[in-house]
């Protein structure tokens, strides 16, 4: 982010600060047509808003200027969701030792979502690295987050990750219902194996998928439900690791298989000038440790009081007892992970170790949740239970909208497409899980 002053940019804070209010006060809407049931939430109104706004504003109150900077405004935000999933893992540790290694190891077929949907969008679509965002995993909120950081979504995989995240938003549980119903006929697959892939880290996704296997097989309802339960459970704890660690590098490498050496650099080397989060910024990282911290302090004060906003309208719409005071300080624990994550960003770049700054505040995050090893575990759990995933990313998605609104074009010419990787990357996931689980169980002779 170049060094300027925050106040510049206080108009568009504002705004973002009305669309999440708008957002939120909204709520969220059921619509059941059928065979076909999904709920719009705020998130996606706040991203809807903010193209309009900016496309309507943008010859008087939202410049070209704005767009670029809610680009990097979202990769900050982006932060306190980060750090908020990785609080899950702290209070289901002991459901992760436990779970037995079909569950464990059905998570790594997660992957399989990238075999299939990135050689299709390539060679069937002839899609550019959009692909990459719409392809690495099924794009969920941690998809959101990663992107965000490592590309900005102003970026073609932006563009991938935001229109994979609608299409699953709106598509996604009817896709795994199907998906299940076809499985649950295939002698191979045991009920057992399926009900763990449903586990998917999307509760309304786990719902579609267990719910044609449950009435399949009746007489083990309790039993598939407790698969699929704790399969999400692990979902929740390791998606970010894995979509990080795993998903990102191994899309990236077969994208470059698929495309070839030649053009896969091009297409970097062409990106390159535009990109301002994937690589360091020699300046900032030369700038002193001081102005540099002060300037992300500055930023993260301004998107928190927006999340803020953002929590405490929804736990007030769904009749939540948190009170203001509960979101304050479940904010400033996020505030102070985040914050300590950059400081530990900053001081090990000083000895020329460049790590994305998501991965310091994931761990940090991480173990300040594990009870009985972190010292502050109780009162940092506590405070956690009274913040939400989905109020904390209507900001992100406010943001990206103004953003996203000077490629709303582009985007346009590949909607179509990303809605076909999209269901690709859901099919993926769900045969990667369900085989791998099933081999697991009848190598235990469980099955």
């Amino acid at each position: 982010m170049k060094k300027k002053s925050i106040l510049t940019d206080m108009r568009l804070h504002i705004i973002i600060l009305l669309v999440v209010i708008a957002a939120e006060a909204i709520g969220i809407i059921p619509f059941d047509l059928g065979i076909v049931k999904f709920k719009l939430l705020p998130m996606i109104y706040a991203l809807i808003i903010g193209i309009i706004v900016a496309r309507r504003l943008s010859k008087s109150s939202i410049s070209e200027r704005d767009m670029a900077r809610a680009g990097e405004y979202v990769s900050i935000s982006c932060l306190f969701l980060i750090a908020f999933m990785a609080t899950a893992i702290g209070p289901n540790i002991s459901t992760v030792i436990k779970a037995g290694p079909a569950l464990i190891l059905q998570e790594f077929g997660n992957l399989g979502t990238i075999f299939i949907s990135i050689p299709i969008a390539v060679f069937v679509f002839k899609m550019d690295r959009t692909a990459i965002g719409s392809g690495f995993s099924i794009s969920r909120e941690e998809g959101l987050g990663i992107v965000a950081n490592l590309y900005g979504l102003d970026s073609p995989e932006g563009r991938g990750v935001m229109g994979s995240y609608i299409t699953g938003t709106l598509l996604g549980t009817i896709a795994f219902s199907i998906i299940s119903s076809i499985f649950v006929n295939i002698p191979w697959f045991s009920p057992e194996s399926l009900s763990m892939a449903a586990g998917t880290g999307s509760a309304s996704m786990m719902s579609g998928a267990i719910a044609p296997i449950i009435e399949a097989f009746p007489e083990k309802e309790q039993a598939l439900m407790g698969y699929g339960a704790t399969s999400q459970v692990l979902s929740a704890v390791d998606t970010v690791y894995v979509a990080f660690f795993l998903g990102i590098p191994i899309a990236e490498w077969l994208y470059k298989i698929c495309k070839g050496k030649e053009k896969y650099e091009a297409e970097k080397a062409a990106l390159a000038p535009t990109r301002h989060i994937e690589k360091k910024d020699e300046k900032e990282v030369n700038l002193g440790f001081g102005k540099t911290l002060s300037k992300y302090l500055g930023v993260l004060c301004i998107t928190a009081v927006i999340s803020i906003a953002g929590l405490y309208i929804s736990s007030i719409r769904m009749g939540s007892d948190s009170t203001i005071a509960d979101v304050l300080v479940g904010m400033l624990w996020l505030f102070g992970i985040t914050v300590f994550g950059l400081i530990l960003d900053l001081l090990l770049q000083k000895v020329h170790i460049n790590l994305p700054t998501i991965l310091y505040i994931a761990f940090l995050a991480s173990f300040a949740s594990i009870p009985g090893i972190s010292p502050v575990a109780a009162p940092f759990n506590e405070a956690m239970a009274h913040l939400d995933l989905l109020p904390l990313c209507t900001p992100i998605l406010a943001y990206a909208g103004i953003s996203s609104a000077k490629e709303l074009d582009s985007f346009k010419k590949q909607g179509l497409k990303i809605v076909v990787i999209t269901l690709c990357a859901l099919v993926g996931t769900y045969i990667g899980s369900a085989v791998i689980a099933n081999i697991v169980l009848k190598l235990m002779g469980t099955v």
